[in-house]
């Protein structure tokens, strides 16, 4: 104890979350974000739970020989990053040090009996400017930023590291404009998109009222102030999406797009999503996924793919273009416009696209009595587990499980394994650069035993 509240740690290891974990002399566990595996810190404790303290970095002692200089002023107090104290391959060192224990701790050796092991991880090919879409939040005082750890205190900025180029061109001509700063007194939160496929930057305000023609007239001024602001729409609760420019609700929103060519396939594919709809932020990223995806199946003209929280059909589309029948299964409306519009704009007709909650489509599909060869699993964070579950009364002969979160996964592979599945391979992948998440993508295959 160095002082009230105040404890001297050794750092043994990073777990899910990020933080790193080390022990007071009587061995109760402490948690604490922005230290390295071996470092001697200073903490303070500033909450207690039942099996560990939650405690804020106050100095590094003894520093890693692995600990950098962050190269972003706010690191620290923005809540974005917590890993730019490391260099690029500490960090994806670290994170698949993370999914292994979780791996271990969640079902002790769970490759005794499968041939595969976590592979090196997915490097990223930018570490900073990788995100197409930001999410900045809105004070009362109408200043913009990101949120502290773990809080609703606002950290304002200028810029991100992480965003795009063209995002960070907007955003550091916002603050000149007296227009933005009107408007902001009406809302809580804003985003920037870029769209690729026009290489130019949309703004999403999200408003707290029904906009006015005052409203309109700042938008139009705005739009026209900013260089590479092609778009401006208000997000209002209870009325969806408002256009300023036309002062009306648009019958759809607008929609963007990339085109990537698939060398695996021989051919060009463009996937389309809606504005607000769910896209993933790290476009390269997201491209080495899906060729991933094209590595682990190996399809044929009488294959049946299952794919579960499809989105716009990321996965999907591409099966079908190996030759997969493939039906794409999500909750979100937006996300199944996109897949079906999708599906058209590449010509795609082995695809089907539904609408629903995951779980009740696979106990609709089971009563059906219907089976797939292969079922694509990508659930949101907390996982899948009423899913998993149900997955073997389909019969497939693999399983392929997209991860953000090496606990859920670990967890839902547990349940897996002994239903017979081996699991074949297992990749993180940095689709996060300069953060603890990791996404995952394991492959489990029915087993021969």
């Amino acid at each position: 104890m160095a002082g009230k509240n105040l404890h001297t740690i050794h750092i043994e290891k990073l777990v899910p979350g990020g933080f790193g974990l080390g022990r007071l002399e009587e061995g109760i566990v402490v948690l604490v974000r922005y230290v390295l595996p071996g470092e001697k810190v200073l903490v303070r404790e500033v909450g207690r739970k039942k099996d560990y303290i939650s405690a804020v970095l106050m100095e590094v002692l003894s520093p890693s020989s692995e600990r950098i200089a962050p190269p972003c002023p706010v690191y620290g107090a923005c809540g974005g990053c917590d890993l730019q104290h490391a260099d690029p391959e500490t960090q994806i060192r670290l994170k698949k040090a993370i999914l292994t224990d979780s791996l271990q701790r969640a079902a002790g050796n769970i490759f005794s009996d499968s041939p595969g092991a976590i592979e090196d991880p997915l490097a990223a090919p930018e570490q900073f400017g990788y995100r197409q879409r930001i999410r900045l939040q809105v004070d009362a005082g109408a200043r913009y930023g990101f949120f502290r750890p773990d809080s609703h205190i606002l950290v304002p900025v200028s810029d991100c590291l992480l965003g795009a180029d063209s995002l960070n061109k907007v955003l550091r001509q916002l603050p000149a404009s007296a227009s933005f700063k009107e408007l902001l007194n009406q809302c809580r939160a804003f985003e920037l998109l870029f769209n690729p496929s026009e290489n130019n930057t949309l703004m999403l305000l999200q408003f707290l009222r029904k906009p006015r023609p005052a409203d309109c007239l700042l938008a139009k001024d705005l739009t026209n102030a900013i260089n590479g602001l092609s778009t401006l729409l208000m997000q209002v609760e209870g009325y969806g999406l408002y256009d300023p420019l036309e002062q009306r609700f648009p019958t759809g929103p607008p929609i963007l797009s990339f085109t990537v060519a698939i060398e695996e396939l021989g051919t060009d594919l463009t996937f389309t999503w809606e504005a607000g709809g769910f896209c993933q932020v790290n476009l390269q990223q997201n491209i080495n996924m899906v060729k991933l995806i094209l590595e682990m199946v190996a399809g044929g003209p009488h294959k049946r793919v299952l794919d579960l929280y499809c989105g716009y059909g990321n996965f999907s589309l591409v099966l079908a273009k190996l030759g997969a029948e493939v039906l794409g299964v999500d909750a979100q409306n937006s996300a199944i416009r996109s897949a079906q519009r999708n599906a058209l704009l590449n010509n795609i007709q082995t695809c089907r696209f539904v609408k629903n909650r995951v779980p009740a489509a696979v106990k609709s599909l089971l009563a059906a009595g219907n089976t797939f060869e292969t079922v694509i699993l990508d659930p949101p964070r907390q996982g899948a587990p009423e899913i998993v579950a149900l997955l073997p009364e389909l019969s497939p002969e693999e399983i392929i499980y997209i991860s953000c979160n090496p606990a859920t996964l670990a967890r839902d592979l547990a349940s897996l394994i002994p239903a017979g599945y081996q699991l074949s391979r297992l990749v993180p992948i940095d689709m996060f650069p300069q953060t603890h998440h990791l996404e995952s993508m394991a492959h489990l295959k029915r087993s021969t035993l």
